[in-house]
């Protein structure tokens, strides 16, 4: 069987015209389709799964899955105040190398405007916000009138269940020396100890995290009098200790990448108007979608169908080259 190449309608064909002596290149008609199946949903981690951003810049290249077909790029955040910029690295759909700057903004998805049908890097930004530990403070107050043990209950949700130490107070102990009796006594608690350092000064007892994650909203320290035989009065603060410092966690700031609703044209097109049926899902969309586009970069001839591609709809575009 011969081996037939693809006929280039770029290199031009004269045919008459009604004009005596005037001849003009004649026009193709190309038809690209996408199968339903080629044409997912826009996802915001299909080309790769969250990453955790870091102290410093990171180059990614695994893990990185490419769209059926090219189509633009989109990036995610897990929280609010990332923005720092996404750089992709990869080919159009001659395969040519493109890159493209994306800045991310928080939770919110942003969309390239560059059709990639592969993804070879992808350079993330550095974290918006540190990891830290949490810290958590109680303050004693009141002056014992009865020596004997106080009551310190700490709630975590890194416990089985509350942690509930006995504080031995000597009578006539202000604040201070209430807040150092139970300082002590936390410290030595192997489980508050294996999980918290204990800290403070005057009147305050602080717990600082061990290690940096993210804010538990269910710690407290509860600071109150004695109960049954041997227990102390006079020992009294608020019910609820304040959280100094909220924690963030390790790897807290992430973004993923995924692709969006654009769809590569495999030309460079002169004007939109070149493609002049435009279907999906075998028909004419009621607000049709929209094609850019760009006579120089071919990664920058996109169809975005007005509905958003699904995986259950065809896209068949009719367009003069």
């Amino acid at each position: 069987m011969p081996n037939f190449y693809p006929y280039n309608p770029k290199l031009g064909q004269r045919i008459q015209t009604d004009a005596k002596g005037t001849s003009i290149d004649r026009a193709f008609g190309a038809h690209y389709h996408i199968d339903a199946e080629d044409a997912p949903a826009a996802s915001s981690d299909g080309v790769h799964a969250a990453m955790a951003l870091g102290a410093a810049e990171q180059s990614i290249t695994t893990g990185i899955t490419n769209p059926a077909v090219p189509r633009n790029i989109r990036i995610d955040g897990n929280v609010s105040g990332i923005d720092g910029v996404v750089k992709i690295t990869g080919t159009n759909f001659a395969g040519e190398a493109i890159t493209e700057d994306i800045t991310a903004n928080g939770t919110t998805a942003k969309d390239g405007n560059l059709a990639f049908k592969t993804v070879t890097k992808i350079d993330l930004p550095i974290q918006d916000h540190v990891p830290r530990a949490q810290v958590e403070t109680a303050t004693a107050a009141g002056t014992v009138t009865t020596a004997g043990n106080a009551a310190v209950t700490v709630k975590s949700a890194l416990f089985a269940e509350d942690e509930v130490v006995d504080v031995p107070v000597e009578l006539n102990d202000d604040a201070a020396a209430i807040a150092l009796a139970i300082r002590t006594a936390l410290a030595a608690n192997e489980i508050i100890a294996e999980h918290f350092d204990v800290s403070g000064e005057d009147a305050a007892v602080v717990l600082t995290a061990k290690v940096a994650d993210a804010n538990d909203d269910t710690l407290n320290i509860a600071i109150d009098d004695g109960t049954g035989e041997g227990a102390s009065e006079g020992v009294t603060t608020a019910a609820t200790s304040a959280n100094t410092t909220g924690g963030v966690g390790v790897g807290s700031d992430q973004i993923s990448v995924g692709w969006g609703d654009k769809f590569g044209i495999p030309y460079k097109l002169y004007a939109d108007e070149l493609v002049i049926l435009k279907l999906f899902g075998k028909a004419v969309e009621a607000t049709e979608g929209v094609v850019t586009a760009d006579a120089e970069d071919l990664e920058k001839n996109v169809y975005d169908p007005n509905a958003g591609a699904d995986g259950t709809k065809d896209i068949d575009l009719y367009i003069i080259v």
